[in-house]
């Protein structure tokens, strides 16, 4: 899988490019828990076209098996999903669980996943007087 590192002032993330590759078992997973390590970041945005389609199908168990490898390693992905028909049946319930927690997240757009895979900006403390 080909990847890329976007680097803004509050953060880092490991971009996944799509058609490139794609995530298709744990193997993958883990060179992607390995090139976030190695690249300094605990963020990871990966896109629906850099992901096999089997992970969206939760009786293959993929999502599972990825989902827990970057778990372990404290490592929060976001996913950007364009094909609204993916999130229907079991794996749509899994987005809505995930939605609610801090290391898997599903989102439309590019700029909403950054929104939440990289750390606030914090504003500058004013003193008076």
């Amino acid at each position: 899988m080909n990847f890329n590192i976007i680097t803004k002032k509050n953060g880092r993330y490991l971009n996944c490019t799509p058609f490139t590759g794609v995530l298709s078992s744990e193997k993958d997973a883990i060179e992607l828990v390995s090139a976030c390590i190695s690249n300094d970041t605990g963020s990871l945005l990966l896109h629906e076209r850099s992901v096999s389609p089997d992970f969206f199908n939760l009786r293959t168990g993929l999502a599972g098996a990825v989902l827990n490898k970057f778990q372990i390693y404290n490592i929060k992905i976001a996913l950007i999903i364009e094909d609204m028909e993916l999130l229907e049946g079991r794996f749509g319930e899994l987005v809505m669980e995930s939605n609610k927690g801090n290391e898997f997240r599903v989102y439309d757009s590019v700029q909403a996943a950054e929104e939440w895979i990289l750390p606030a900006a914090h504003e500058p403390v004013v003193r008076l007087g």
